[in-house]
């Protein structure tokens, strides 16, 4: 029992400091292509290996995009890998 409450605990704390979990709003928002004319184009990100779900990807992409000021990114590109549910993504990021 003391050894699944460990497991427990390391697995929250891993997924707070990879941001799956949150205590707060996440502050970018994914914006489509018609959207994003006469935005500030600021960045790229560009990650390889995100484990999970697509929606796991989605959030990992919108908080490393709040993390760099962004108010709003667009996914151009994202794929998986060799693997199931190991992805690579671009986004672009918007003041």
């Amino acid at each position: 029992m003391e050894l699944t409450m460990k497991r427990s605990l390391a697995l929250t704390t891993l997924l707070l400091s990879v941001g799956l979990i949150t205590t707060s709003a996440q502050s970018a928002d994914r914006a489509c292509a018609d959207r994003v004319t006469g935005l500030n184009e600021i960045g790229l990100i560009s990650v390889n290996n995100i484990f999970g779900s697509a929606q796991d990807v989605e959030r990992i992409i919108a908080l490393k995009a709040d993390e760099q000021g962004a108010s709003w990114y667009r996914i151009v590109q994202m794929q998986e890998n060799h693997n199931p549910d190991n992805w690579r993504v671009q986004a672009i990021i918007y003041a």
